[in-house]
């Protein structure tokens, strides 16, 4: 289990780093939005460990932990190089383009990836559910391709979504309290990267 709650913990950083951003801009989750970004991470995630599952079931065994290796470690690498990763997207803006948010606008979440508070649209200085959507697609990613790289029962699958759920949200909430203490520059990509990475050779 403790690998589990490594990964839960790994991908609800990123939440954590997204909620922090939010507050230190003065923009508010509302509960609502928070609730739909905890359950969107956390339904990617247990989508991917279903398909992991699936895979498991006629993937040799030896070939799985492999590629489960190399799925964790990719994550790993890029997240230690996350900044960089996304002052390059920065760069290559979309600026004096107009944007159509459809729900499978692949161009603005990855400008939300790059800057978390773009998903506030309106510049309302308040999430809403809409923007909610497309903040948690952004940080889904991660679990989406994570959770490929376990082989859990469909009830263990349940636990995990739920545990990430409840973490996800906690963060969220957490944000507001520790953003009065801490720096918000605080980036902790560096250690989800590291978490990632030692999962990966867990794995073997």
């Amino acid at each position: 289990m403790a690998l589990y709650f490594s990964l839960i913990f790994a991908l609800s950083l990123d939440t954590f780093m997204a909620a922090l951003s939010y507050e230190s801009n003065k923009i508010k989750i509302p509960i609502s939005s928070n609730l739909i970004i905890s359950f969107i991470c956390s339904l990617f995630l247990f989508i991917s460990l279903l398909l992991g599952n699936f895979l498991g079931t006629f993937i040799p065994d030896v070939i799985l932990k492999w590629i489960s290796f190399f799925i964790l470690f990719f994550i790993g690498f890029i997240k230690v190089f996350d900044n960089r990763i996304k002052n390059f997207i920065k760069k290559r803006n979309f600026k004096g383009k107009s944007i159509n948010f459809s729900f499978c606008n692949l161009r603005f979440i990855l400008q939300i990836y790059s800057d978390y508070s773009c998903a506030d649209m309106d510049k309302s200085k308040s999430l809403s559910p809409i923007e909610a959507i497309f903040l948690a697609l952004a940080l889904s990613i991660d679990g989406l391709s994570a959770g490929i790289a376990f082989n859990t029962s469909f009830i263990l699958g349940l636990f995990i979504f739920l545990s990430c759920f409840i973490m996800n949200f906690g963060f969220i909430l957490l944000s507001k309290l520790f953003n009065h203490f801490m720096n918000n520059k605080l980036d902790f990509s560096l250690l989800g990267g590291f978490i990632f990475i030692i999962l990966a050779f867990c794995r073997l």
